[in-house]
């Protein structure tokens, strides 16, 4: 008995692949359109994500990377330097402490520049725009507010004044904040989109076989046995969509990421994510959204035959 029970659920799968197969064949150019929807929406999407990615990644770089610096005012003496660098180091957040004269500040702008630093060789030690300055390093990014806060208490008069780049840092998380909100309403427009569009592809092929259906309902078919196929159906296109969205998805982000590997335009030597690691974000979403896509829009269209 137990074998029957599973030679007939055998049956009734391949029934229902085999019913998938000739379904998408004959409506072979709404399925294409299915797809493309599909992979149209999942493009716009991944494309968001990837910037969302990249730009939460690169907040992370550039906060990791920030330096607190203490700017000391040019009147200093050797005992001034040695009370506030002894008053840094007592700080609980803090890990390191470098000392920078405003000689080597200007060094190391210089060769920053790299083949540019001859835009700086009007400036010698006599009149040197830079300021001496301790380099601070802390545990973590939220400590920088409390250390910044901290020397400014520490009410040093040679303490000229402080800064880690607060602005830059909320620049970078205020705009991956409006990325995650732009990415989560193109994601609801253009889910709505997609499932219109498989809702009235598969509606087409339900209704040419609406006949078919009422005589399966009348000789005592459950819905799931009719709604299998369908549900199939949708589960392919959204299948195939979402392997070529990821596809053109993957081409794209390596060579952009190939053209920025050595770029100097980004943030503070920061780089963009590798294609290995973010891909394989993408191409799970795109998995689960397309076929969620496909199943929906396939579930919908054949409800209303089911009730009648």
């Amino acid at each position: 008995m137990k074998n029957q029970k599973e030679h007939r659920f055998f049956t009734m799968l391949k029934s229902a692949f085999n019913e998938t197969a000739n379904s998408i064949e004959r409506n072979n150019l709404m399925s294409f359109a299915s797809v493309a929807s599909i992979v149209a929406a999942l493009l716009i999407l991944g494309i968001f994500i990837i910037i969302t990615l990249n730009i939460q990644n690169l907040t992370s770089q550039v906060e990791n990377s920030l330096e607190l610096k203490v700017f000391i005012k040019k009147d200093y003496t050797q005992e001034d330097l040695a009370t506030i660098q002894d008053r840094l180091v007592e700080n609980e957040h803090v890990v390191g402490v470098a000392f920078e004269s405003s000689e080597q500040a200007l060094n190391n702008y210089k060769q920053s520049l790299g083949q540019y630093a001859g835009l700086l060789s009007g400036f010698t030690n006599e009149n040197n725009p830079l300021e001496t300055s301790f380099i601070v390093k802390v545990d973590q990014p939220s400590s920088l507010e409390t250390v910044k806060q901290y020397v400014e208490d520490m009410n040093e008069s040679k303490v000229d004044y402080v800064k880690y780049g607060e602005r830059y840092v909320d620049a970078l998380v205020g705009f991956s904040n409006f990325m995650n909100w732009v990415c989560l309403i193109v994601l609801i427009v253009l889910s709505v989109i997609s499932v219109m569009i498989i809702y009235n592809t598969i509606k087409l092929t339900v209704y040419s076989r609406r006949k078919e259906i009422g005589i399966m309902k009348f000789i005592g078919a459950t819905d799931w046995y009719i709604r299998l196929p369908f549900f199939f159906e949708g589960t392919v296109l959204g299948f195939l969509g979402a392997v070529i969205a990821t596809l053109l998805l993957r081409g794209g982000y390596v060579y952009i990421a190939g053209l920025t590997s050595n770029a100097t335009y980004l943030p503070l030597q920061t780089q963009l994510l590798a294609p290995g690691s973010t891909m394989g974000i993408v191409f799970v979403f795109c998995l689960i959204y397309g076929i969620l896509m496909g199943v929906f829009g396939s579930l919908f269209s054949i409800r209303k035959f089911l009730d009648a």
